[in-house]
């Protein structure tokens, strides 16, 4: 990915978690950054040039800088000379390593900055990675407030009026942080998900009318505060139309594209008597539940059809039984016109239950 800006060397020395030092080359130190990609310039050094990456910033580790040191003075030299004749942006040393004195005097004269760090070379990758991704992601800024609730990034738009400060105020009053008020810087991050950042002039400062500019850090200490997020949400709050039809089921999940992220997209009708801090807290829960599987509207529609679905299958079975002794009546129906010795006859004759014998009686005495 690449920006038509980029970044500046500088920037980089300016960065704490980097642990850069400037050892030479300061005359570039305006070269922009323009590529996330960084590269090994191993077969360089040994004088390959074929499809070198002269774009990266250069990253010299361990096994680099050996061979390096391995050289005699002469042929790190020209090793300078050729590797710094590119128009590379920076070269980095990892482990603390200082470059040899030929790279120096070449870099000077080429102004191709020299950089030393502290770091390994792999903890130098993953903080410099993260850094120029952030730096060069496609951005937009929006104007809205973005807050951090239950841990949930939602960035709360709507007309000028509507209370979106006041509903943000109300909601930091309840435990949860504010990340940017007014204006929202956004990035896309790996082309699938978008960060949210704080305007570095405005920082946590709120707009209130009646009351004007807070700073919501001093006034609700640091833990009522956050400088990014990941947005996750998008609310809109409008004022309530009584001929608009508002969802009230959510079988459906609403998004909106922001530099060509789906984000979910939730409008919540403006009028007295809502309370629409606690709304936005339940929709932060929501949508919580519905990361981990649990969709509300979805489930009470499937028991439903599954009640309808029991109800009908039990109203055929009835119907199958109360249509089936109407049948059986057919076999047992008697003629009329049968006399009442055929019917007889037609019944099977009942055994006979044979007498008590008789016991003989005494003589007499």
């Amino acid at each position: 990915m690449s920006s038509e800006t980029g970044v500046a060397v500088r920037e980089l020395i300016g960065r704490p978690e980097l642990r850069l030092t400037l050892a030479a080359g300061a005359d570039g130190l305006d070269r922009r950054l323009t590529c996330i990609d960084v590269n090994r310039p191993g077969l360089a050094l040994a004088g390959f040039y074929r499809d070198f990456a002269e774009e990266r910033i250069q990253v010299i580790g361990k096994g680099e800088y050996a061979y390096i040191s391995d050289c005699k003075i002469p042929q790190q030299l020209q090793m300078g000379v050729g590797f710094l004749s590119f128009a590379i942006p920076a070269v980095v040393f990892t482990h603390g390593n200082v470059p040899p004195p030929c790279f120096v005097e070449t870099s000077d004269h080429t102004g191709i900055p020299l950089l030393s760090t502290s770091l390994t070379t792999h903890d130098f990758l993953v903080h410099y990675t993260r850094f120029i991704t952030e730096a060069l992601a496609e951005s937009t800024k929006l104007h809205g407030v973005l807050l951090d609730v239950y841990g949930v990034g939602i960035l709360l738009q709507g007309s000028s009026g509507i209370g979106k400060s006041e509903t943000a105020l109300e909601l930091i009053e309840r435990g949860h942080r504010l990340v940017a008020d007014d204006m929202v810087e956004l990035r896309c991050l790996a082309d699938s998900y978008l960060m949210g950042y704080t305007s570095p002039i405005i920082e946590h400062n709120m707009e209130l009318r009646g009351i004007g500019i807070i700073d919501v850090k001093e006034l609700f200490g640091a833990g009522a505060v956050r400088r990014e997020i990941r947005l996750d949400m998008v609310i809109q709050l409008e004022e309530w139309d009584v001929s608009r039809e508002y969802e009230r089921l959510g079988l459906e999940d609403r998004t909106t594209q922001i530099l060509g992220v789906d984000v979910p997209h939730i409008i919540l009708p403006v009028r007295p008597g809502r309370n629409i801090p606690i709304l936005i807290e339940t929709a932060a829960m929501n949508h919580r539940l519905k990361s981990m599987g649990i969709h509300a509207g979805r489930n009470l529609s499937e028991r439903i059809q599954r009640e309808i679905q029991r109800k009908q299958e039990g109203d055929k079975a009835a119907r199958r039984f109360d249509s089936a002794p109407a049948e059986r009546s057919v076999d047992v129906t008697v003629d009329s016109k049968a006399s009442d010795a055929d019917v007889d006859e037609a019944q099977p004759e009942k055994p006979k239950r044979p007498l008590p014998k008789s016991r003989p009686l005494s003589p007499p005495v």
